[in-house]
């Protein structure tokens, strides 16, 4: 068992040794023609551990980071306000958001409906008849 994986390791250690001469054959080839007819193509500069790593380090790029928006101040919660525009009767969602906003409420997310189902679909808070909600208590 052991002597097949050293054989294994030979050769693919091989191979690979294989595969870097003529990658090295390639690289002057393309050297020589990037220099043009005349010049004489330049040795590879032996290269450093220190050099590698140089040559391997990815540039740190500081991200922005997420702008976060100014607290809103509510006078009230959501729940509270949704309470007080449906205990007059009955309403549906957008009728709900739009008397919220005349009470002076003001939603941080561009989708306030998501925000408002959240409130609406809490179990026992509210009831819903035909579309409409009134308070479940």
């Amino acid at each position: 068992m052991k002597i097949d994986s050293i054989k294994q390791y030979i050769a693919l250690r091989s191979s690979l040794l294989n595969e870097k001469v003529a990658l090295e054959n390639r690289l002057a080839q393309i050297n020589e023609a990037l220099q043009g007819e005349g010049a004489v193509a330049a040795a590879p500069a032996k290269v450093t551990l220190a050099a590698k790593a140089k040559m391997v380090a990815v540039p740190q790029v500081k991200v922005a980071k997420h702008q976060t928006l100014p607290k809103i101040k509510n006078p009230m919660s959501l729940k509270a306000a949704v309470i007080k525009v449906t205990t007059v009767r009955p309403l549906t969602k957008p009728e709900i958001l739009t008397a919220i906003h005349k009470l002076g409420y003001r939603f941080a997310t561009p989708t306030p409906l998501k925000s408002l189902d959240v409130v609406l679909y809490t179990k026992g808070d509210f009831k819903r008849t035909n579309g409409r909600f009134s308070p479940g208590k």
